[in-house]
């Protein structure tokens, strides 16, 4: 379960690196000069990628490992056929030669359904086959996304990942809802007070003795429904690596996504280069084979 643990980045799609950065040495050395101790791949959506994409995701991967990076695969999952679709995730770990999986489970989204009971079919129809480490990717804010959901993994999974995209958050919304433990109010509009906010709600929802949490970043822009330029995405995330102290909350720390059109600008990666995240002390997982 190294891929859990540290500093990383997930990889959306490898043919965007390659055209990034012109191969797929120079994209790992990049991942290298980051600090970066791990990356997860996506292996799957709804279905497979074809034969010749799929060449370029197992290169990918065997430069990752020769790099000395812990790779996990990860997919999207709908909840239309949940047994159908842990039995294609573990084919396509199976195909790459990967052992840890992260099964991006976000209700309501692409029109994906979700019962509790389908939770637990997928969960179990993967842990009993998966030789690694397993976790859930999903909302930043659990309490207003279905908990209920997570709640059911929480027995099969050895670690949760909240996707905490900052934008301007946090809202107005969210200070009148959530207080801080000491009933102090959150920070409005900092990817720092919201890191923590979300942090938060995890733990009092889900429990932080059992399970490792690994928090995603933003280094991402121009999403359709939420106007976010490139130049706040840089300035926020350098606000959040000069402000961000509380790393032995978790055991990892990773960014969506790795290079692109509108992801992780020559800036971000600067900042992200310039902070020596390798050198954070993350928290260890509390289950005793790590």
């Amino acid at each position: 379960m190294r891929a859990f643990r540290g500093h990383g980045t997930y990889v959306y799609r490898v043919p965007d690196i390659i055209a990034h950065y012109g191969s797929l040495g120079r994209a790992v050395q990049a991942m290298r000069n980051a600090g970066m101790h791990h990356a997860w791949v996506r292996i799957h959506g709804k279905s497979t990628y074809d034969a010749e994409e799929k060449d370029l995701i197992a290169a990918f991967i065997a430069s990752l490992k020769a790099g000395g990076l812990s790779v996990a695969g990860w997919g999207w999952c709908q909840g239309l056929d949940p047994i159908g679709e842990a039995n294609l995730a573990l084919r396509e770990l199976s195909h790459f030669g990967l052992e840890d999986y992260v099964a991006d489970i976000e209700e309501g989204v692409h029109q994906s359904h979700w019962e509790a009971v389908d939770i637990v079919q997928f969960c179990q129809t993967v842990r009993a086959s998966l030789s690694g480490g397993f976790g859930i990717t999903t909302f930043p804010l659990i309490d207003w996304h279905a908990p209920d959901l997570m709640k059911a993994a929480l027995p099969f999974v050895d670690m949760f990942n909240p996707q905490v995209y900052w934008f301007r958050y946090p809202d107005e919304k969210m200070v009148s809802q959530f207080k801080l433990p000491n009933a102090k109010p959150y920070g409005l509009d900092s990817p720092t007070e919201y890191a923590r906010l979300c942090l938060d709600r995890w733990n009092a929802l889900m429990g932080a003795t059992r399970k490792g949490l690994v928090l995603t970043g933003q280094v991402y822009w121009n999403e359709s429904n939420r106007p976010f330029s490139k130049s706040e995405s840089e300035e926020k995330l350098a606000e959040f690596i000069d402000g961000w102290s509380e790393f032995t909350r978790v055991v990892g720390l990773n960014w969506w996504h790795f290079c692109g059109q509108t992801a992780m600008s020559q800036e971000q990666l600067d900042t992200i280069t310039n902070a020596r995240l390798d050198s954070k002390d993350f928290a260890t997982f509390p289950i005793s084979e790590l």
